[in-house]
């Protein structure tokens, strides 16, 4: 595109999205076109579900302020349909009226309303109920009718609230997302084809297109769908790649990451201003398209953070190193991005750029209020019908809180161990609290006393997966074998305590009880003002909170969040309810304190509720064959190593010899192995069992980002200080032996450094 091409592009974000305007997809000109002009689309993603519908209006200011002229919207499936049949539009789930009000700011809009999202939003949107017959008998993301018929069904409604607010009914929908990122799970074109069809049906006539990472494009690529390509940084190489699968076309970028989402026990992301400008400004010298993902990212309230395989929950918070924060205000990006889009605006869209909102106060103070105390959660007087084995979460009906389980002893005492919990899990024996378990080491057990008659078992859950084929293994709660010295224990009850506003609101507070685990502590704090704040939590160790019966999410004192944001818009004068659910126990009884500034990137691992071992690599010796060795190109792209004649392994050992940057170090954006079919094997029970070194004072160069998954980031040898010497190693216990076709190393994508030339493998 030229440049006077893109100048006449920008003139696009003066149009009215309220209008009815002729937007179309240019194959010949490469280009989008409104109205018979090209049309250069610079969009920045914002979940209306993470961000408190009061303030829907200011974040999409924000938007505009920075230079946007298109807002990207995820629809979660989950968030509006929470049972079975029973849709939820109204209130901060109306996306009609989330869409009206970006047009009236200014703003086109592209819709991606599933039926998966990712987003590392609890199951990726899929609804928990899915899984009320079991795992097994459901087919996520295939053309299966255990999974269609409910798509079917909710795409329907979707197109119901929001076709006529496409842009061909007078509305400012420009695109409609077919799926997600389908890449990085399958290669099934017709399953693409039926979702497209579903959005036909329900009323969608809008170009319709998919997103992909650079290396997974063709995977269900099929020609009536658009594609798009998301990448961390290099466009170069991004919109290269497209190209080979898209001839003819405007490109665009889906999701460019400002910087990456955080894990509880993980340090907090950032990227450098730099890189983001100059990618950008790349995309846009060229005459590409884009959506900056996140522009906003707001928080995951109540319970709907997601978790990434092995055990990686979501934190609360979605700041993303967004330009927009948390809170809403303008970060250093933000500013660096209104004046590099100003470069490409022409002087009448230079005229019609608003200024920048005042920020929304913000208040600090300390509360002296004290705590008032629920009783612990245990085995109501209902007699609910009894299970020989424990059953998950959903097939007992409860999508989201903590579930009571109880089975009577015989008087024994021992060890007990439940390696199969989904998450985490206080123990009473008799009513009486002896300890925790914890699926991070389902090794680990409790000791139970001699002559406990009563074991009692609160199960809570940390979100379930939002990626990746680790999904097929999304079930929560306590699952058989639960074993007392060795022997299954039989005959259980369960008693469900979901985290609805109404269960919160039902607790009795009762003078005179212990302070203990798997309580709930009420507060009743009166704020000087109804202005935002954030609730300091540092040092606590794990629970929820709930304001005016508003969810806030779940804290976790070993970091990288010790804050948790509060909105004022929820907040009244005088008197406020807080709520704890207190699962570690260490809640303070008096004195609460808020800030005015977020703390994103504070470690504290002694601060879990548990003891939690430092990692112990054990002793590595290489046999003198590996399964594979040789060297790596020097390129970003995916490589994949296919043995010579498919072989069992319980354990995987990746050694990098050399790296092509001569510096001595070593990273890896993800490692897969490879099943029989040539798809990747589930990393959900893989675990660390030597680990030569890693990255962990400068960067999140965490081994875990080597099998979680993703590849925007990265495994990286300790560099920092007393730099790791080649050659460095990861090697893996698997879980359980599975049969072993091959494995994929895919580069660290945004730098150079690490990229290793000589390797060797070994599967034991």
């Amino acid at each position: 595109m030229t440049c006077a091409a893109v100048a006449t592009a920008c003139l696009l974000g003066a149009i009215s999205p309220l209008a009815k305007h002729d937007f179309k997809i240019d194959y010949e000109r490469n280009q989008f076109v409104m109205d018979g002009e090209v049309m250069q689309i610079r969009c920045g993603e914002m979940h209306f579900a993470r961000v408190p519908r009061e303030y829907w209006r200011n974040r999409l200011k924000m938007c505009k302020a920075m230079g946007l002229n298109t807002v990207c919207a995820y629809l979660f499936w989950n968030f509006h349909e929470p049972e079975r049949g029973v849709f939820d539009f109204s209130g901060d789930r109306d996306v009609a009226a989330f869409c009206r009000e970006a047009a009236e700011e200014g703003l086109w809009v592209i819709l991606r309303p599933g039926p998966y999202a990712c987003a590392e939003w609890e199951f990726g949107g899929f609804p928990w109920w899915l899984l009320d017959q079991g795992a097994d008998q459901v087919k996520l993301r295939t053309r299966d009718k255990s999974f269609m018929e409910p798509v079917k069904r909710y795409l329907k409604r979707v197109g119901a609230e929001l076709k006529e607010l496409q842009v061909t009914h007078g509305g400012p929908i420009l695109m409609v997302q077919d799926e997600n990122e389908y890449g990085f799970f399958g290669n099934d074109g017709e399953y693409i084809r039926e979702i497209y069809q579903c959005l036909r049906e329900a009323g969608f006539d809008v170009p319709i297109f998919t997103c992909n990472p650079a290396y997974h494009l063709e995977k269900g690529a099929i020609p009536e769908v658009f594609k798009v390509v998301n990448f961390p940084t290099n466009p170069t190489n991004g919109y290269t790649r497209l190209r080979a699968v898209l001839p003819k076309g405007p490109l665009m970028c889906g999701e460019y990451y400002p910087a990456w989402y955080d894990s509880w026990g993980q340090r907090h992301h950032t990227k450098p201003a730099s890189i983001m400008l100059n990618d950008l400004d790349y995309m846009l010298k060229v005459g590409g398209s884009f959506s900056i993902y996140m522009a906003h990212g707001g928080t995951s309230f109540g319970h709907w953070a997601g978790q990434n395989s092995p055990f990686a929950p979501i934190t609360t918070s979605y700041d993303y190193e967004a330009p927009i924060s948390e809170q809403g205000r303008a970060i250093f990006k933000f500013d660096a991005l209104r004046e590099l889009f100003q470069k490409y605006m022409t002087p009448k869209e230079l005229a019609e750029l608003p200024s920048v909102p005042e920020p929304l106060p913000l208040q600090s103070f300390v509360s002296d209020a004290k705590a008032e105390l629920g009783a612990p959660l245990s085995p109501r007087p209902a007699n609910p019908e009894p299970m020989d084995e424990p059953q998950s979460f959903e097939k007992l009906g409860l999508g989201f809180g903590a579930m009571v389980y109880a089975a009577k002893l015989e008087g024994q005492g021992g060890l007990l161990k439940a390696p199969n919990l989904r998450d985490q899990a206080a123990v009473y024996a008799d009513g009486r609290h002896v300890g925790f378990l914890d699926r991070r080491w389902a090794e680990r057990g409790v000791e139970i006393p001699q002559g406990t008659k009563m074991l009692s078992i609160v199960v809570t859950h940390m979100g379930r997966y939002h990626f990746g084929a680790a999904m097929k293994h999304a079930e929560k709660g306590l699952l058989a074998p639960v074993t007392l010295n060795g022997k299954p224990i039989k005959g259980w009850n369960a008693y469900p305590a979901p985290d609805t506003p109404e269960f919160v609101a039902s607790i009795v507070y009762t003078p005179a009880l212990k302070n203990e685990p798997c309580i709930f502590k009420r507060f009743k704090v009166e704020f000087p003002s109804t202005a935002d704040t954030y609730l300091l939590v540092r040092g606590w160790h794990k629970g929820s909170v709930w304001i005016n019966g508003h969810a806030l999410g779940r804290f976790w004192g070993i970091g990288p969040t010790q804050t948790m944001f509060v909105p004022g818009c929820w907040l009244k004068e005088g008197v406020n309810e807080l709520v704890v659910f207190d699962f570690g126990g260490n809640v303070p009884l008096e004195g609460l304190t808020f800030v005015d500034t977020p703390i994103l990137d504070e470690m504290h691992p002694d601060c879990d509720f548990i003891a939690a071992p430092k990692r112990v690599s054990e002793p590595f010796t290489p046999g003198p064959d590996p399964a594979l060795r040789g060297e790596f190109p020097d390129t970003e792209a995916a490589q994949e190593l296919i043995l010579k004649a498919p072989r069992k392994a319980r354990r995987f050992a990746f050694v990098a010899d050399s790296d092509w940057s001569r510096k001595g170090v070593a990273a890896i954006g993800e490692l897969e192995l490879l099943d029989l079919k040539g798809e990747s094997i589930a990393h959900d029970n893989w675990k660390f069992v030597s680990v030569s070194s890693e990255e962990l004072t400068q960067e999140d160069g965490s081994a875990e980002n080597a099998i979680d998954g993703q590849i925007s980031n990265h495994w990286h040898s300790r560099w920092s200080k007393d730099q790791a010497k080649a050659p460095h190693c990861l090697v893996i216990d698997l879980g359980a032996t599975v049969e072993v076709k091959g494995v994929r190393y895919t580069p660290r994508q945004d730098s150079r450094s690490g990229r290793i030339r000589d390797y060797r493998i070994y599967l034991q």
